[in-house]
């Protein structure tokens, strides 16, 4: 019996990647000729073989056109599969030794290509095509593998080889990226202070015009980036972009640690064939999100400000999602499955980002930690211990062991920040927090639609708030969501709803700044909407802007407290 997963580790959403099985055929030898023998398609993703005395061979055809990083894709100038989404498991023998032998496609282009991946070889030239080995299934799944006129560099962190390897058509300061990424990994390696769990790593990297995202793997990543985000030689600045990127390259190097050893005990071991259901994505998710920057900042890639900025821009995000108010912290976790990650125009209303949301908690419990021992414990410590009693064996973490051990190391008086974290859909004392350590946060009004938080830079334009998101298709403007709570919603505006009109006057995307930006709060418009093809007249009074624009600011000045404070937290020197 053969099965292909439905799903793929690290991104929780059924994926039936046998739906791009185009043809599959089985064989064997008989009286020393191939005979074709039956298969049965049992379910979506399983298939059930003739029974054989001899040796099976299977011949089957994917469709490879995914330029996800989840899929497998394949054209004239680059290929990359992810191994789920190619290779078959045999039911019952998971645990045995898998061999793959990768040859060049069927174009002559590919004859010179190379081939980047860490599956083990096993007479493969470094970087060529040839035999490799995986000592399991699930071993041979998370090795993926990228081909293609590659730029390969090689570099050592703390002793142990690492590469990158570009895709697509660039023209980056790589020097400069791989300078920085090896001071990002020599941080997180001393975090956990000792050797990383890997004998060596590569960085995947697709450059597309406009794209970005990443997916861990054991020994490896898988990233993509548009190539305006890679830093332009002879220009030493720091763009939002390029920060972007190296927040990407920490964030999928650090899972290395937190999710693909340090892992939940339902993924021990996966089961690919259905869902598995975890409370404690925040932590897997939300904890690598958090540290994904403070790596960036304590390895002196990114300025404080900078970091300040970027925490101020999540906290922005969150207050903008009226789905805090509704969903909890450990629901976001379970319902990862059939919610985060199959958005609908409701999803801000009704759930709140795990990653985003989990960022802040682990902000939160880290400064907290830190405040109620006198710096003795913190997120940090929290982490070391789970990799000592989870990650090093390899033994998957209980459901609500993490908030234990966070409110072992951080005593009894942490027991209430972490019940109402994970648990409650209250706001976090974040403002109270930041104040021990010598931060200011202000929230505000938005500036402008582009205003996504962070330090004040421009005039404040004041407007009235009509509670909804709008997208511009061509000429025309329509509703894409509406805020609970809001204008909008009061009115009768729905998602999809196209706004021809404010006031008598025809709006299009040329026109629909210059007539809203003149509304101002507790104005009363006439807007003439197509509900369904069908025009309708409806009357909004606008209401005053929220505050929902995060501001962190370092106050003037420090005392000696705050000082150590935000040293210990930020700047530490790991021994």
């Amino acid at each position: 019996m053969l099965s292909l997963p439905v799903w793929n580790p690290g991104s929780y959403l059924i994926r039936d990647y046998a739906r791009h099985i185009v043809m599959l055929e089985a064989y064997t030898e008989m009286n020393g000729k191939e005979k074709k023998i039956q298969v049965h398609k049992i379910n979506s993703n399983t298939w059930q073989c003739e029974a054989v005395k001899g040796p099976l061979t299977l011949a089957y055809t994917v469709y490879a056109w995914d330029y996800s990083i989840r899929g497998a894709r394949i054209d004239e100038t680059q290929a990359f599969f992810n191994g789920c989404a190619l290779f078959l498991a045999v039911v019952g023998q998971e645990t045995a030794l898998c061999k793959v032998k990768i040859l060049p496609p069927a174009c002559k282009a590919a004859e010179k290509w190379q081939v980047a991946t860490t599956l083990a070889r096993d007479g493969a030239p470094l970087w060529g095509y040839g035999d490799y080995t995986a000592n399991n299934y699930e071993e041979l799944i998370d090795h993926p593998v990228l081909m293609g006129s590659l730029e390969i560099l090689e570099f050592s962190v703390c002793g142990t080889p690492h590469a990158l390897a570009v895709s697509g058509k660039q023209d980056g300061d790589l020097p400069r990226l791989i300078a920085d990424i090896s001071k990002i990994c020599e941080t997180h390696i001393k975090l956990f202070g000792e050797k990383p769990p890997f004998d060596q790593y590569l960085f995947q990297l697709s450059v597309f015009n406009d794209a970005y995202g990443g997916l861990e793997h054991r020994s490896s990543c898988t990233l993509q980036s548009a190539r305006d985000n890679l830093p332009q030689k002879e220009d030493a600045s720091l763009s939002r972009g390029y920060i972007s990127l190296l927040g990407l390259f920490s964030h999928e190097y650090f899972h290395a640690w937190n999710v693909k050893r340090i892992k939940p005990l339902c993924f021990m071991p996966y089961d690919l064939n259905h869902k598995s259901y975890t409370q404690q994505l925040w932590a897997f998710e939300g904890f690598t999100s958090y540290y994904d920057d403070l790596a960036c900042v304590r390895a002196k890639v990114m300025t404080d400000e900078q970091y300040f900025d970027y925490l101020s821009q999540t906290l922005t995000k969150v207050l903008r999602c009226p789905g805090r108010k509704v969903q909890t912290l450990t629901e976001s976790s379970f319902d990862a499955w059939i919610k985060f990650y199959q958005p609908n125009e409701n999803s801000l209303n009704a759930t709140v980002s795990y990653y985003l949301k989990g960022t802040l908690v682990a902000l939160a419990l880290d400064l907290a930690l830190r405040l109620q021992t006198q710096n003795k414990a913190s997120l940090d410590t929290v982490m070391q211990q789970l990799w000592r009693e989870y990650g090093v064996p390899l033994q998957g973490v209980p459901e609500g062991k993490i908030a234990e051990i966070i409110k072992q190391q951080g005593g009894a008086a942490l027991a209430p920040l972490v019940h109402q974290a994970l648990y409650t859909t209250e706001d976090l004392p974040l403002k109270d927090l930041f104040t021990e350590f010598g931060l200011t946060l202000n929230v505000r009004q938005a500036l402008n639609d582009n205003d996504s938080g962070g330090t004040l830079k421009d005039t404040p334009v004041k407007r009235g708030y009509f509670g909804w998101s709008i997208l511009r298709n061509h000429s025309r403007i329509y509703v894409s969501q509406v805020l609970a709570g809001g204008p909008a919603l009061q009115a009768g505006i729905s998602a999809n709803d196209e706004i021809v009109a404010i006031d008598g006057v025809r709006t299009d995307a040329d026109t629909w700044d210059k007539i809203t930006l003149r509304l101002q709060a507790e104005q009363t418009v006439k807007l003439h909407v197509f509900k369904l093809d069908i025009l309708q007249e409806i009357s909004l009074t606008l209401q005053p802007l929220p505050y929902d624009t995060a501001e962190i600011t370092v106050s003037a000045h420090l005392s000696v407290q705050q000082k150590e404070n935000l040293s210990q937290w930020i700047f530490k020197n790991y021994p």
